[in-house]
């Protein structure tokens, strides 16, 4: 008797298991179906498959997408990140082009004429452009290119982004390169302290030489170009590029577009900051300069295929980009219109 009372749940429990595996799927089909509508066939699953289908329909699509079904289009919105727009001015009706940059000047070095300006005496800081200055009196205490410096803490200090760290011991010449192609004031400021002059007779030395060049109202306050109360004109800037290039090391260093090398702690490579030198045009000198008061500045020469040599300087540009935009701007209106004509532009009409 025992033995048929365990039995019998057993076969009942037995036979409405198999009575649910044979009624469920039907159950579910129908209930998926919605009013008015057959229930969906395979490879065509219904609207509300998503829902009541569940991993059974999710299969049948898969299969369908890998038999080469497209996937329905789910239109999201989506946030584009627009670019930001970026031109020039418009020239003026003489087709003379407008200029963001406070100050600009194009000059014909080989007939000396003026073919652009754009407040060419105005006064304005000049930023780094003073290192120019600074690499001319210097070389009037007649260094010794293979003389090592070493960085002292005050030659770093203050004297914005550079790589070059205390007790690094580096030669005059690459401390040269770093100045004039890198506009490292580190360097600039361990080439003034090590050539022998005090601070103050160094830079009264660079206003005396302003004075005998006839650089009218340039003057400068400190050698690196840090200071806002350095000042010139762009007039004053063009010639005196001009000399600094006269000199054959100077206007080698400014023509080289990397340079490498390395202290007793590490190793250095430089990038000028003329991006001038990649262009079209073959550049025979430059110099860049920032800071907040002075803006974007930047002063190079250029030599064209029949040997004319032209001068051009920006000063005060609103951004770096900017800076070397309207620098080749004004650079390519020059040599399609500027020469021929062989007379000034006024950048103010």
């Amino acid at each position: 008797m025992g033995y048929r009372r365990s039995i019998v749940p057993l076969t009942c429990g037995l036979l409405v298991t198999l009575t649910l595996l044979f009624d469920v799927p039907k159950a579910l089909g129908q209930d998926s179906a919605t009013p008015g509508q057959p229930p969906a066939t395979s490879g065509q699953p219904s609207a509300s498959s998503g829902e009541t289908g569940g991993r059974i329909v999710s299969t049948s699509r898969s299969r369908a997408y890998r038999a080469g079904q497209t996937r329905p289009h789910r239109h999201h919105r989506r946030r584009l990140r627009r670019q930001a727009t970026f031109s020039l001015p418009q020239v003026t009706r003489y087709g003379i082009p407008r200029l963001h940059a406070k100050a600009a000047l194009v000059v014909d070095e080989t007939s000396n004429k003026v073919l652009f300006q754009k407040n060419p005496s105005q006064l304005y800081p000049i930023a780094s452009l003073t290192k120019l200055m600074t690499a001319l009196v210097y070389f009037q205490t007649n260094p010794q290119f293979d003389q090592v410096v070493e960085i002292m803490p005050d030659d770093v200090r203050h004297s914005s982004r550079s790589h070059i760290r205390p007790r690094e011991d580096i030669t005059v010449r690459d401390l040269l390169h770093a100045a004039l192609m890198a506009s490292d004031n580190v360097a600039m400021k361990a080439l003034v302290r090590s050539c022998g002059l005090p601070r103050d007779e160094f830079v009264r030395r660079m206003n005396a030489m302003a004075d005998s060049l006839n650089l009218e109202g340039t003057h400068f306050v400190e050698p690196t170009g840090l200071d806002e109360q350095n000042v010139a004109t762009a007039q004053a800037i063009a010639a005196l590029l001009r000399i600094a290039a006269s000199n054959p090391v100077v206007s080698s260093i400014m023509q080289k577009q990397t340079y490498t090398f390395a202290s007793n702690r590490k190793l250095h490579r430089l990038v000028n900051t003329n991006r001038l030198l990649k262009s079209k045009w073959r550049i025979t000198g430059g110099k860049t300069g920032f800071i907040n008061e002075a803006g974007y500045c930047f002063a190079t020469m250029v030599e064209t295929p029949s040997g004319t040599e032209v001068t051009a300087v920006l000063l005060g540009a609103p951004s770096n980009r900017l800076r070397f935009a309207e620098a080749r701007r004004l650079l390519d209106w020059t040599f399609r219109f500027g020469l021929p004509q062989a007379s000034a532009a006024n950048g103010n009409e």
